[in-house]
């Protein structure tokens, strides 16, 4: 279950304290426990509902992450405020966001991953972005890469496995 990723990912190796403190007083990971759930609404073919709670998360937090989007268990939110994650966007492991983060837009192109059309960002597994940082079209970002603050990736960077 991805949630308890998450939460383990907030949590980096925390005692008992850390995880109750997380779950009840970090907006952050509230953000991103309203993704999970308005995805897994999606996913059930429940749109409407999934439309709601992103809303929710949108006014409540400030952090619109498309429910469509296929997040990866280990997803941490690091004050949130401002990110925006695409619908097409994919984590393919751990992933890290700092606040007024874009992921997505596809400028009109598309590319192919393992046999796939992409439209919107592919984060291999151990991902970084540090604020402010924009990451546009079907770029491909490979494993490890930290994206520095400010900058803007319209195309593929590291090694792609």
């Amino acid at each position: 279950m991805y949630i308890i990723k998450d939460l383990k990912a907030f949590c980096n190796s925390g005692g008992i304290g850390k995880v109750l403190a997380t779950v009840f007083l970090n907006p952050c990971f509230h953000s991103v426990l309203l993704y999970r759930i308005s995805s897994f609404f999606n996913r059930i073919h429940l749109k409407i509902v999934a439309k709601i709670i992103w809303y929710i998360n949108r006014v409540v937090y400030n952090v619109d992450i498309d429910y469509r989007a296929k997040l990866s268990g280990g997803f941490v939110l690091v004050h949130g405020i401002g990110t925006v994650i695409g619908c097409n966007v994919v984590s393919e492991g751990r992933l890290t966001v700092y606040q007024g983060c874009t992921l997505g837009g596809n400028q009109g192109r598309s590319a192919e991953y393992r046999g796939v059309s992409i439209v919107q960002p592919v984060l291999q597994d151990g991902v970084v972005i540090y604020t402010n940082a924009c990451v546009f079209g079907p770029a491909i970002i490979g494993k490890n890469v930290k994206i520095k603050a400010g900058s803007i990736i319209t195309h593929n960077i590291g090694t792609i496995d």
